[in-house]
């Protein structure tokens, strides 16, 4: 009964606490919306920011549940999300209160230190503050919660302090927990709560650092990681000259790199006085002649002549849109709306509906938003109410609603967020998992989310500005399969930069991955668990063999018909039902895969579907109403369909069925064309009007990889069934393992003389049917 008594005591007092806040609440402002972000911070992952006051920043490790920095000052947030810029991720600026501050966790059980294990659970908001959500797991198996709740304080001679409110549940009989500094201990409460209070000295005003667009070179990032900057500066001269003057006295020669590697790695003196520069053995050539074009880019500028105006680009007259070029409007059989006023421009990372058909949108931008979209069903956007409900997420590039839960994919942690009170904003944060392996690097990200019999399916990139000392982390380049517990195992891997994942015919799960290194063209790849499919660089460099790579459903040729594949999706309804489509963020439009299994694996053939979108598609998803929603993004210098940022349109059916190729089957002679519609009796199909050709591809080191073996089919022999919408074409010299691309005549048409929308498919023959 005395326990009890104890219980309801502490709840009694941890009630006031919050209700106290409520009231603080009220003079509580925040320097930033939104004022707790996560992020890369100061090149480490999985932190926290907290915006407390002007005069106070904080910023937690949540991957180690400590307190990383109290400071006066803010934060750049630099980075592709943010600004546009490759190879930079936000940095704090300012001026630190303390370079000791009490992060280290110790647990004693009956005295003795216990092998215990510390994790963030997430965190949520109570009236304008946050709470953190700590687990200690003991050796024993025992399970102690800690809530800890940081707010900005000052004393009556207006100092400045930190203040750490500890809660604990839990605790076992003769267990005490810790957290310490270098100077103190601070022993939290047992069962109840406790305030710990850190005094700083006053700091002056702080002022940012100017944002300096040569940090987007890769060559300075490198430098960065390298030892370049302990002796040099950019403008000015330290122990060695500044990069200007080398840039001014090199960046004239003819080809100065051939001078400067040795000097770079071996060491040189007496050029710049008798300081000597250390050599660096182990860079490579690469990697030199990389920094060295970020400081010869640092010369001078001189005045130049004006080049004459760069001519348009004709194609020939036998191209056109659908017919060997890209689109240019929207399917006919669709009508399109854009969902979106000038208020709320999104750019799009991750889309699902709510059972209440409401529509849940994320945004890769410094918000890191989820926005709730009413009435979007309406197409109407003067009917459409947008609301925001939650925020500082990291990166998030996958959204799904499992039973109503909502579940978000940020870039280092898989949240589930929770609405306690009913007013649709988000209060928790809950980590579900966070412990797949991650770095700093920029290019990191971790794509999509998939729910399907009880776990969830992401897909995560590589590291693309290795060094060739450093390796990717174990988990990059995988599919990750994700139980509710938080435990995770790794099914495919050697993908480059998968940004798209869904789930497809047999609601098997597919993803898409994009050309790169020792990755020679864009691939739709149905998920096998270990399979291999080629991404190398700094992974299996030093491993030989290389495991055999595995063959892609489709290969969707760069600049053919894909640059950055993203989210695959099954169509549901209609005369493609069972196919799939893809979007693409550089390419532009939306793609759509035809798939069918030869030998139990699967293949098939990628067409040309739909342009005339706002924006290079990231994520689509489908309607209560069978309307499919689509969601566009982009970043300005290189990641983006004719520089276009934001987009969120709905595609509805309008009835009409457009002319068009329905399927590209293999036989074991050749393929059969299905068409929508019948080929009007007046059309004669003449053999040499066709273009087929096949090529297989070789992965290289460098970015994509050539067409290996190209040659032109010629067909032997032309069948037509009675209803005029199956061709059969026999073709002599098919090889597996090929891609075959198909242009059909440009003139086809059916009754009414309505031409053929487009004419293009690549089909990947892996493997040629016995019958």
């Amino acid at each position: 009964m005395l326990y009890w008594l104890k219980r309801l005591f502490f709840v009694f007092l941890f009630v006031q606490l919050i209700s106290s806040c409520t009231t603080q609440d009220k003079k509580i402002s925040r320097p930033r919306d939104p004022w707790a972000f996560r992020s890369v911070l100061d090149k480490q992952p999985r932190m926290l920011t907290l915006a407390l006051d002007t005069a106070c920043y904080a910023a937690y490790d949540l991957a180690n549940c400590k307190l990383t920095k109290v400071w006066k000052g803010g934060v750049t947030l630099e980075g592709a999300a943010y600004t546009d810029k490759k190879n930079v991720q936000p940095v704090s600026w300012g001026t630190s209160y303390t370079d000791d501050p009490e992060n280290s966790w110790k647990v004693l059980v009956n005295g003795k230190n216990d092998s215990f294990r510390i994790v963030n659970k997430g965190y949520r908001f109570v009236n304008n503050q946050v709470i953190l959500n700590h687990q200690v797991i003991l050796s024993s198996g025992d399970t102690i919660r800690i809530e800890e709740l940081p707010e900005f304080v000052r004393n009556g001679n207006n100092d400045p302090g930190l203040s750490r409110t500890f809660t604990t549940h839990n605790v076992p009989g003769g267990v005490s927990v810790s957290i310490a500094s270098r100077s103190k201990d601070f022993e939290l409460p047992v069962n109840s709560s406790a305030d710990l209070v850190t005094w700083f000295k006053q700091l002056p005003q702080q002022f940012p650092v100017a944002s300096q667009g040569e940090y987007d070179h890769r060559g300075r990032y490198w430098m960065e990681k390298s030892d370049c900057f302990t002796c040099h500066e950019v403008d000015k001269k330290t122990v060695g000259p500044s990069f200007m003057e080398v840039a001014a006295k090199y960046g004239n020669l003819e080809n100065p790199t051939i001078n400067l590697i040795p000097k770079v790695k071996l060491g040189s003196t007496g050029i710049w006085g008798q300081s000597a520069m250390t050599p660096h053995p182990d860079l490579t050539d690469a990697e030199i002649r990389e920094m060295l074009d970020y400081i010869l880019s640092l010369k001078p500028d001189k005045k130049t002549a004006v080049a004459p105006a760069q001519q348009n680009f004709v194609l020939p007259m036998n191209y056109r849109p659908g017919f060997g070029a890209p689109l240019e409007h929207v399917h006919p059989s669709y009508n399109v709306q854009t969902i979106h006023d000038k208020n709320f421009r999104p750019r799009v990372g991750g889309l699902a509906f709510r059972p209440d058909g409401k529509l849940l949108v994320t945004t890769w931008d410094t918000v890191g938003g989820v926005y709730l979209l009413d009435s979007v069903t309406t197409g109407d956007t003067n009917k459409i109410k947008v609301k925001r409900i939650a925020s500082g997420l990291a990166e998030p590039l996958g959204i799904e609603v499992v039973n109503g839960e909502v579940f978000v994919l940020q870039k280092h942690e898989l949240t589930q967020l929770i609405d306690h009170d009913g007013d649709e904003i988000i209060d928790e944060y809950r980590a579900i998992c966070n412990s797949w392996t991650v770095s700093a690097d920029f290019h990191e990200f971790a794509f999509g989310l998939v729910y399907k019999d009880g776990y969830f399916y992401v897909s995560l990139s590589m590291a693309m500005r290795l060094m060739a000392h450093e390796k990717q982390r174990p988990d990059r380049g995988r599919v990750i399969k994700i139980s509710k517990d938080g435990t995770y195992e790794s099914l495919c891997y050697g993908l480059r930069t998968p940004n798209g994942i869904g789930l497809g015919p047999g609601n098997e799960v597919f993803v898409t991955d994009n050309q790169g290194e020792w990755v020679p063209a864009n691939k739709l790849i149905h998920v096998k668990k270990n399979e291999y499919h080629g991404m190398r660089w700094g992974f299996l460099d030093t491993v030989n063999p290389v495991p055999e790579v595995a063959l892609p459903a489709i290969y969707l040729p760069e600049d053919e018909i894909g640059n950055s594949p993203s989210e695959p999706i099954l169509i549901k309804e209609g005369i493609f039902k069972g196919q799939m489509l893809h979007g693409d963020v550089t390419y532009g439009g939306i793609q759509r895969d035809f798939l069918e299994k030869i030998d139990g694996d699967y293949q098939g053939a990628v067409f040309r579907f739909s342009q005339g979108l706002e924006a290079g598609i990231n994520r689509m998803v489908w309607g209560p109403d069978g309307a499919l929603y689509i969601g566009g993004v982009g970043m300005v210098g290189g990641w983006s369909w004719k520089e276009k940022q934001f987009g969120l349109q709905r595609l509805s059916f309008n009835g009409d069925t457009a002319f068009d190729i329905v399927a590209i089957r293999a036989k074991p002679h050749g393929f059969e064309i299905e068409l929508t519609l019948p080929l009007s009796d007046a059309v004669k199909i003449k053999p040499g009007e066709f273009l087929i050709q096949q090529w297989w591809y070789l992965p290289t080191a460098d970015y994509g990889g050539p067409k290996k073996d190209l040659e032109q089919l010629k067909i032997s022999s032309i069948n037509i069934s009675a209803d005029r919408k199956r061709i059969y074409l026999e073709l002599p010299g098919l090889k597996e393992k090929r891609v075959v691309y198909f242009r059909l005549p440009g003139d086809w048409y059916t009754t009414g003389r309505n031409y053929m929308w487009s004419s293009d498919a690549w089909y990947t023959l892996n493997k040629i049917p016995r019958q």
